[in-house]
């Protein structure tokens, strides 16, 4: 199990390795020095056979793991710590790092040590993950011949075989719907507004999965990536971390993979812990979404009746910036950008010169 910790300067490098002498935190077998952070490599006595009902576990396991290792003072940027998966890949060692050809990912050994996971567990305060389900064996193919389904399940033979009706599946199976194509935009806005450095991987990843979840083409998902590229590279906040053409053909190979998959693996808690763009749940109490609007649109019907003032929808950005425009004449765009919450670049693109006139 790897975890990766960036933004490690000398005094948090320091306190890492006092708190693995100490027994603070669980000692890695390897820490590699992968330019600006470290990645601790805790090696296992046995291997993980990754089935896939034992994914979900594993991947809250190593959540909770990098939550513990990644506080304020192993890294400069305590709060922003990358919750990345089982699956993510991480710099070979010997190779170049993002420093240059004069700097190569180098490992140190600290320990012998081999751990179980529920050492891992163990390790870290308070924790709740159940460790329970990577004990259950997967379940086996059915050993019923096709001959022998025709007589015990006559009517699923009649659809399956003779018809040749698709097989339905649960969401919770890994099946999928066709979402309203306001969904994929809204995603759209979410990047310009409010994705920033630390979340722009992710978000080309969350746009292919929102772009699945609403039934747009391939062709237009990738054309939409590509159209990202020089906003997400804007924000750029560290000379070696730029956002390239390459990250986004990288992230796009989402869509090669299980498409349906990815649809219902990329959900709203997912999406937030890797792209830092907070998503409200939607609130329905328990109503079907055509019951929950309709008596939405009913209370906002009588309010104006007896003379309550009622917000006709959310305030755009663009409505935001002009009114704190309005308020503040001879205010600054700093000052702006600051009050309101709003991104540097979104303000820059609202904001009105004394003529009245885009800038």
């Amino acid at each position: 199990m790897v975890v990766d910790v960036d933004y490690v300067g000398k005094q948090q490098l320091k306190n890492l390795l006092k708190q693995f002498g100490n027994g603070v935190q669980l000692r890695p077998t390897y820490l590699v020095s992968s330019g600006k952070g470290v990645h601790l490599y805790y090696f296992l006595q046995e291997p993980v056979q990754l089935y896939r009902n034992r994914e979900e576990v594993l991947a809250e396991l190593k959540e909770a793991l990098i939550r513990r290792l990644w506080n304020d003072t192993s890294s400069i940027r305590p709060d922003s710590p990358d919750i990345i998966g089982i699956y993510q890949g991480f710099r070979c060692v010997g190779s170049q790092s993002k420093l240059g050809v004069d700097f190569p990912v180098k490992a140190y050994k600290l320990s012998e040590n081999r751990y179980t996971l529920e050492d891992i567990k163990a390790s870290i305060p308070s924790c709740k993950v159940d460790l329970a389900p990577l004990y259950e064996k997967p379940r086996r193919k059915s050993t019923v011949t096709l001959e022998e389904a025709k007589e015990l399940y006559p009517e699923w033979y009649e659809k399956r075989i003779v018809q040749g009706e698709p097989k339905q599946k649960s969401k919770k199976q890994g099946g999928t719907w066709v979402c309203n194509e306001a969904l994929y935009e809204w995603w759209k806005r979410k990047i310009t507004e409010e994705v920033k450095a630390g979340g722009r991987y992710f978000s080309i990843m969350a746009l292919c999965s929102y772009g699945l979840k609403c039934g747009i083409s391939e062709q237009k998902i990738r054309r939409d990536a590509y159209a990202f590229l020089d906003h997400l590279e804007s924000l750029t906040e560290d000379e070696d971390n730029h956002f390239s053409r390459a990250d986004v053909k990288d992230a796009l190979r989402a869509l090669k993979g299980d498409r349906k998959r990815l649809s219902t693996i990329a959900s709203r808690e997912w999406i937030e812990d890797n792209t830092k763009v907070t998503i409200p749940a939607n609130k329905r109490n328990y109503r079907r979404q055509e019951a929950h609007l309709y008596l939405a649109r009913r209370k906002k019907e009588d309010m104006k009746v007896i003379g309550e003032v009622v917000k006709e929808g959310r305030p755009t950005a663009e409505r935001t910036v002009r009114e704190w425009q309005e308020s503040h004449p001879a205010g600054k765009k700093a000052d702006c950008i600051r009050e309101t919450g709003l991104a540097k670049h979104t303000v820059y693109k609202w904001w009105k010169d004394i003529n009245n006139e885009n800038i």
